[in-house]
Order: structure tokens, then C-alpha cells, then sequence
């Protein structure tokens, strides 16, 4: 599975396009066409079982007709008086003669009635018939027939549904006659021979589509008649059914089953699972075919679409390459992009134009950066003639013997000894004290010492690292704006540091004539943003602080309770040796 994904990975974008689509809509075709021949197969099924069923209820209300209308003939004629004298003396040659005329009256109205017949307990008995006793061999056959009859209890009649008497199937029926007067007391049995239509129905069913088989079975299970496809009646327990309607299967067939109202018999129509399918395999057949022509259409339609959709972001791709190869100049024409690639585009041009420029601008900062570094190399050259001059002047002055301008001649060179500090962008702490100290001798001697200063350091923080000159720029500032302006008056800048939360917190305060609160905030939101009209100085300190040790770090402007400003410097807590 890994090994596919990773294959995937690597499939360009309109390949995992086509991929993905053509999945989705197989996918979904799969789904559509599995639902569309479930539900076509069995709405197919529900008809040809409707079908079945509606064919069993035909066949059980014709042969509830036929046996209803059999047992209203059997009451009218055990109820005749004529069949009732006879019964009672069958030696009587005219009641036998009134009672025959009431059996041929009877083969009359019925034309389905192939005989009928009056038999005494004695053995006598009296028939009527399209064909005669001794045709039908009725006295030899009655006995044997009448005991392979099923019996009906709640008509009290008993049928048998065989070829007894004729060489064909015929519905033979036998009610017994009691005595009207007498209640239980038997006079003999009443015989019909029909040819019942419901039955030869069921006997002549032929159904080629789906080969299923009819027959009509008593409550107890026993086959009254059946058609000839096989497995019509073979196996079948109507403990299975429940109801007066119905379907079950059983053994890979099914079984629909109709009762007939009012007695005691199912008609069953019975038919092989795979017969009852097969009336849907051709829809089947015609869907597989349809849904797969479907899909082949579609997966060439959208692989055509996937070409030309993809076709503006495969020139992008291209051209991407070709930068990549080294073609700086290359472009893209907007024309005929689409809209939204035309964005892609314009973006692509844009994103080449500024790179260019971009490139431009890096050559010159580099130029510009060997210039600085060659006005470095002559910085370093310069120093050594001035220190050598200086040098001269001190030991002239101390021969001369004055004080003054050897000492002043120290300072200056001490303060750029300190200033160029061989290259170096970081010092120590103590080193930038000692170069304002050397810078306060100088301007004291300018000023006529009108300028104090206090240096309240822990020794455990001299070797803190800390941007060269940081501190001289913001005594400065103290000088020519704080304490050079009070008019003679003298003023003081004090130093102190301290640590605080991981960091050094550095504060320089003067006694000035300080600035109002709006001046501080302007002070401080203009070297926050570094706005070209504030002090360059004090900004580019600022700056430098903020490109070495990040944004927290900087400088922060307040009044103080001395009338001066004091401007607090917040530096990493960081020793010299580890920058």
C-alpha cells in the first residue's frame, strides 16, 4: 500500500486528476448500477410473483365456487323427499322411479356433471349418467374411490380428484344422506362425478417463461391435484404457511400459497429461485451494457477535459522549469490563459520582475559592502600615524611641562583607541566606560568643567557585552542638549547597571534641562520608527541594538526626578567573550 502511495506521489497533477475522477465517477457507476439491478430485480420478482399470486387467487375462488355450488346440489337433494322415500325402501319400484327422475333432472342442469347417483347401505343403488353404470364400472370402483377421498369436515362432503371412473381426471364428491326425520341417522351416500374447470386448470397449467407448477392441497398436506411441471407439489409443508396468503422459500424455491375460503384446501404455485430471477437477467444484461458504455464515454470525456483544463498550469510548470534551468527572462503570455490562470500569469511575470530587481539590489549592497570593507581595511591603516602623533604631543607637552594639554592629548587618544578597538562592533562594558570617561576629560576641558559624572557600576558586569558606542552618543545628547544649555550651570550624568529578568538594564541619567512628557513620547516613537528628523545618533543606536539582539532590546526615554531625562538601555545578558 506504501509502494502505491509513493507511486501516486509522484504522478504529475492532471494524472492524479484523471485518477481521482475516474474513480469517483466508476465508483459511483458501480453504486448506481447496483442499486438500479436491485431494485429493477426485484420489482421484476414482486411482478412475476403478483403474478403467480394473483393466479392462485383465481384458481382458489373458481374452485370455491365449484365446491360451494357442489354442496348447495348435495343439500337440495338430501333434502328431496322423492331421494329420502327411496332410501327408505329401495325395493319400491316407484319411489325408485320418482327418485331417478329427481337424479336426471339433476344431470340436466349441470353440464359438468358426468354422473350421479343414490347408494342404500343393502348395495343397491340408482344412477344417472352420461354413460352407464357398467361403463363407469361404478359398483366396483365406488368403495376403492370412496376411501381415497379427502374430507371436508365443515361440509361434511368427501373428494377425490381422480381417473376412478373415467380414463381422465373428474371431481368425484360424496355426501352422506340422513334421515330427515331421524337426527344421525344414516340412509345412504350421494355420488357426483364432475369436470371441475378449476381443477383442469391446475392439471393443464403450463407457464414456459418461468416453469412453475401449480396444485391444490388439503389442510393435512395431501395433493388433491397438481400440474406436471416438476417439483409442483414434491416436498411441500403447509406447516410453513401462515395465513390465508403468502410466500416462503424453501429449498432454492419459492412457494406462494392461496387458501380456498371456507374449506379446507391451498392452491400452491411453486417455482425455482433461479427460474424466478431469470425474468430479470436480460434487464440485467441491458443495464451492464448501458452503465459500462456510460463509463467509457465519460472517462474519455474527461480525459479530454482534464487536457485542456490542465494545458494553462502545464505552460506554467514549464516555464517554472525553464527559470529553474537558469532562464531568468523568461515570461508567460496572458492571452488565452482563462481568467483565473491569467492571475497565475500576472503573478508569475510580477514575481520574475521583482526577482530581477531584487537581484539588482543585492549586487549593490554587495558593492556597497566592499566598499565598507576597503574603507575598513584604510580606517585600520590611518589609527596607527594618528596614535604616533598623539604620542609626540604628550611627551612635548610633559616636557614642556603642561599638565593640561597631556592630559588632553591622553584622553583623545584613549577615546579612539576605544572607538576603532581593532574592528571590533561589540566590547565589554568596561571598555565603553572607559571611552566615555576619556570623551567627559575632553568636553570638560572644552566646557571649563561645567560637567560632573558618576559611575555606579558592579564590577560582576564589566565584561558584559554591549554595541561599541553606544553610550557616548547618549552622553552627547545629555551635554549638548541637557546640561550645555543651563547657562553656566553645572550638571551631572550618572551611570548605573543592573540585572533584571535575564536581561542588563543600563540607565544613563542627566540634569539637564530635561523635555516635557509629549517630548519623551515623541523621542520615543521616532526611534521606534526610525523617523529621519530625530537625532541620527540616538537612532542609529537604537538600530544597532535591535540588529544584534533583536526587537526587545533598545533604548526607552523618560523624565526623571532631578529635572533631567534618563534613557534606560536594555541589553541581552551576555558576556563580551561569547560574541
Amino acid at each position: 500500500m506504501s509502494k502505491l502511495m509513493n507511486s501516486v506521489h509522484r504522478w504529475n497533477f492532471d494524472k492524479k486528476i484523471k485518477a481521482l475522477v475516474s474513480t469517483a465517477l466508476i465508483a459511483t457507476a458501480t453504486i448506481m448500477l447496483l442499486v438500479s439491478l436491485q431494485s429493477s430485480t426485484a420489482a421484476l420478482t414482486d411482478q412475476s410473483r403478483s403474478l403467480l399470486q394473483e393466479q392462485n387467487r383465481a384458481v382458489a375462488a373458481g374452485f370455491e365456487d365449484s365446491l360451494n355450488n357442489y354442496k348447495s346440489l348435495a343439500y337440495s337433494l338430501v333434502l328431496d323427499d322423492s331421494v329420502q322415500r327411496y332410501l327408505y325402501n329401495p325395493g319400491d319400484v316407484t319411489r325408485a322411479n320418482s327418485a331417478r327422475n329427481v337424479l336426471r333432472s339433476t344431470l340436466n342442469m349441470y353440464s359438468s356433471l358426468n354422473f350421479v347417483a343414490l347408494v342404500h347401505p343393502d348395495g343397491n343403488f340408482l344412477y344417472k349418467g352420461n354413460g352407464s353404470s357398467f361403463t363407469t364400472r361404478f359398483a366396483e370402483v365406488y368403495s376403492e374411490d370412496y376411501r381415497g377421498c379427502l374430507y371436508s369436515s365443515g361440509a361434511g362432503m368427501h373428494l377425490n380428484y381422480t381417473k376412478s371412473y373415467y380414463n381422465r381426471y373428474t371431481l368425484n364428491v360424496y355426501f352422506p344422506v340422513y334421515d330427515t326425520n331421524y337426527i344421525g341417522k344414516k340412509r345412504g351416500m350421494l355420488c357426483f362425478s364432475f369436470n371441475d374447470s378449476s381443477l383442469e386448470q391446475v392439471l393443464q397449467h403450463q407457464d414456459d417463461s418461468m416453469h412453475s407448477g401449480v396444485a391444490v392441497l388439503s389442510d393435512e398436506g395431501v395433493v388433491m391435484a397438481r400440474s406436471s411441471q416438476s417439483g409442483a407439489a414434491e416436498g411441500i409443508d403447509v406447516s410453513w404457511f401462515s395465513g390465508d396468503s403468502g410466500s416462503c422459500q424453501r429449498g432454492g424455491r419459492f412457494y406462494l400459497y392461496q387458501r380456498v375460503t371456507g374449506w379446507p384446501f391451498y392452491v400452491v404455485s411453486s417455482v425455482a429461485a433461479a427460474d424466478l430471477y431469470a425474468s430479470s437477467r436480460r434487464t440485467v444484461a441491458l443495464l451492464l451494457v448501458l452503465v459500462a458504455g456510460a463509463v467509457v464515454l465519460s472517462l474519455l470525456v474527461v480525459n479530454s477535459m482534464v487536457r485542456v483544463l490542465y494545458k494553462p498550469l502545464d505552460k506554467v510548470v514549464r516555464k517554472m522549469d525553464a527559470v529553474a534551468n537558469g532562464s531568468l527572462q523568461t515570461r508567460i503570455n496572458e492571452q488565452h490563459m482563462g481568467a483565473d490562470f491569467k492571475k497565475l500569469a500576472a503573478g508569475f511575470n510580477t514575481m520574475m520582475d521583482k526577482m530581477l530587481l531584487l537581484m539588482d539590489q543585492v549586487k549593490e549592497e554587495q558593492h556597497q559592502m566592499e566598499q565598507i570593507r576597503f574603507n575598513t581595511l584604510q580606517s585600520q591603516i590611518k589609527p596607527h600615524f594618528l596614535y604616533n602623533t598623539l604620542e609626540c604631543v604628550h611627551w612635548q607637552a610633559e616636557a614642556d611641562g603642561n599638565k593640561e594639554i597631556s592630559t588632553l592629548v591622553m584622553a583623545l587618544a584613549k577615546y579612539y583607541r576605544i572607538c576603532l578597538s581593532e574592528g571590533r562592533d561589540i566590547v565589554s562594558l568596561a571598555e565603553e566606560i572607559e571611552c566615555v570617561r576619556s570623551y567627559l576629560i575632553i568636553q570638560n576641558m572644552r566646557y571649563g568643567n561645567i560637567i560632573d559624572s558618576n559611575f555606579d557600576i558592579d564590577p560582576n558586569l564589566e565584561n558584559i557585552a554591549i554595541p561599541k558606542l553606544t553610550l557616548q552618543p547618549l552622553v552627547e545628547n545629555s551635554i549638548y542638549h541637557g546640561i550645555k544649555v543651563k547657562e553656566g550651570r553645572r550638571g551631572c550624568v550618572v551611570l548605573s547597571a543592573r540585572r533584571g529578568g535575564g536581561d542588563i538594564w543600563l540607565t544613563l541619567a542627566d540634569t539637564g534641562t530635561g523635555m516635557t512628557q509629549e517630548e519623551v513620547q515623541e523621542i520615543n516613537q521616532a526611534i521606534s520608527q526610525y523617523d529621519e528628523r530625530f537625532g541620527y545618533g540616538v537612532r542609529n543606536v537604537h538600530r544597532r541594538i535591535q540588529l544584534i539582539a533583536g526587537s526587545p532590546y533598545g533604548l526607552h526615554y523618560s523624565r526623571n526626578e532631578k529635572g533631567g531625562v534618563t534613557v534606560t538601555i536594555c541589553l541581552p545578558d551576555r558576556p563580551v567573550d561569547e560574541d
